[in-house]
């Protein structure tokens, strides 16, 4: 999935490691993998960095850092290994309240489990009370042997995220191309064994050394895709296993940005009427609202920009990039229509500034760069005429969301370069993993709603929870979903089949 996801409003920053952690041995029959699997974490604290304060400062201080030992090629492991950052809150627990741990994926992919788990923690305090908390960075993602590509801006401009988006399929094609190369070049070999198949083996060598036999699991987002895989895997090992925002198992890169485009649309428009509602500063009617967007929209185009008290020049592409933020959580719709009407009124754009702040500090360096590897790395089609393919995809985007839609189009292309990738994901197919609590949200507009059901099918075991509310990540949004989910990993109690939470409303 190429969307990326807001894990908090109090975002984080980067976590700096202690050296390499300290690994003790035990017994694993397994003669090829089995140093990697007799391994235990050498937990220390975390070191907390410049810049991080309140209640983020006091969850580092909190939290343990270590490193795991995993094969480049899990076909070959003589061909080396490199070291994962592995994070965790231990649980205060002890005898029969305490369950072993439940691994954590923010999503991304190329999201950093160690950054995210730090601000998590609050969200997960019932969790916390029979399990310790983990997450990791995956491979080539921040700390764990990172994927670089030639520069993050490269990839922002390739999705449509910067202000100069190619403009033709061969412009396109040209620059999916270039950056394949720089892939391959700086990366090395690590780039051919970035996927999710070998993330998710991983994830088994992560539970062995946690001490669990089986692995506890909440994925969010494209974390949602690699529970999937660990269950197909792994269904023996599979324990209880929560899949929020789920990402597509099925789609092509064409149908995934074009049902995200439309799910961003639908959530523009549903923040339009909602900003009515509540009187809001842009208008007092969706279309009184609609229009001051329209307007801001205009203010920034054709290459203008306004000017921010620290001189930083604010472009359109800021502007939708914020909107893009602010509609991933419906708490953030307030501070985008504040933002908006102080663009407009004072050409103040700091407001907007912040919530791009916010999605920056979630990001791990190299967050666009893994994502591009792993999507690659996981999508089996490559399309005939990828030219051509481009061109029609951005006309079929623009008429989804004139906002949205026209720059997106690289997304369709951007693995042309790149061999074609697995089509295991694709053939995953009741592998018989136990009961596991697939949620879905109505008014998500990253990961579609039919993502979570078509996800629950082809599990055969998904349990499929509905949240009827905007947003994307129900866990933290609805307080009905968290109380179902907290219960399933306390008592291993399920929802029944069909159960709806309420679309809930956050606090201002």
């Amino acid at each position: 999935m190429l969307a990326r996801r807001v894990i908090a409003a109090g975002a984080t920053t980067a976590l700096a490691l202690i050296g390499p952690a300290a690994v003790t041995e035990a017994a694993e029959p397994d003669p090829d993998l089995g140093r990697f699997y007799q391994q235990r974490i050498g937990w220390e604290p975390c070191k907390p960095t410049e810049g991080q304060t309140g209640e983020l400062l006091d969850s580092v201080r909190d939290m343990e850092c270590g490193t795991l030992s995993v094969p480049i090629d899990y076909a070959d492991p003589g061909k080396g290994a490199i070291a994962l950052a592995v994070s965790r809150f231990k649980t205060q627990a002890s005898g029969k309240d305490r369950k072993g741990s439940v691994v954590f994926n923010f999503g991304g992919p190329g999201e950093s489990g160690v950054d995210g788990l730090a601000a998590f923690r609050d969200e997960a305090a019932q969790i916390a009370k029979h399990y310790d908390l983990v997450s990791f960075d995956p491979r080539g993602v921040a700390r764990s042997s990172p994927v670089h590509c030639g520069g993050e801006d490269k990839t922002k401009q390739l999705k449509g995220e910067g202000p100069s988006p190619p403009d033709t399929g061969a412009a396109a094609v040209d620059e999916a191309k270039r950056i394949a190369t720089e892939c391959h070049d700086k990366t090395g070999p690590l780039l051919d064994h970035v996927g999710t198949i070998n993330a998710s083996r991983d994830m088994d060598v992560l539970r062995q050394a946690l001490g669990d036999h089986k692995l506890n699991y909440l994925g969010i987002s494209y974390g949602t895709r690699l529970g999937a895989v660990y269950a197909s895997q792994f269904p023996n090992k599979t324990g209880r296993m929560v899949l929020d925002a789920v990402d597509t198992l099925q789609a092509s890169a064409k149908q995934d940005v074009l049902a995200q485009t439309k799910g961003l649309q639908q959530a523009l428009d549903a923040f339009f009427v909602a900003c009515a509602q509540q009187n809001c500063e842009l208008g007092t009617s969706p279309q009184e609202v609609r229009a001051s967007f329209d307007q801001a929209v205009a203010k920034l185009a054709d290459g203008r920009t306004v000017t921010a008290a620290d001189s930083e020049q604010f472009s359109g592409a800021d502007l939708q990039s914020a909107v893009r933020t602010a509609l991933y959580s419906q708490a953030s719709w307030p501070v985008l229509s504040s933002g908006i009407a102080a663009l407009l009124q004072e050409s103040d754009p700091s407001v907007l500034i912040s919530l791009n702040g916010a999605m920056d500090e979630t990001a791990a360096g190299n967050s666009d760069e893994a994502l591009l590897a792993v999507n690659c790395a996981d999508d089996p089609e490559r399309p005939a005429d990828p030219v051509k393919e481009f061109d029609t995809v951005r006309a079929q985007l623009a008429a989804e969301s004139p906002y949205f839609g026209p720059n997106a189009a690289g997304r369709a292309v951007a693995c042309a370069g790149w061999p074609a990738g697995t089509d295991y994901i694709r053939r995953i197919n009741h592998p018989g993993a136990p009961k596991i609590l697939v949620v879905g949200g109505k008014g998500d507009p990253a990961t579609p709603y039919v993502w979570a059901e078509d996800t629950a099918k082809r599990l055969g075991s998904g349990v499929l929870l509905t949240y009827e509310g905007e947003g994307h990540g129900a866990y933290t949004a609805s307080q009905c979903v968290r109380t179902k989910a907290d219960a399933f990993f306390a008592t291993g109690a399920l929802p029944r089949e069909g159960t709806s939470c309420p679309a809930e409303v956050p606090a201002e």
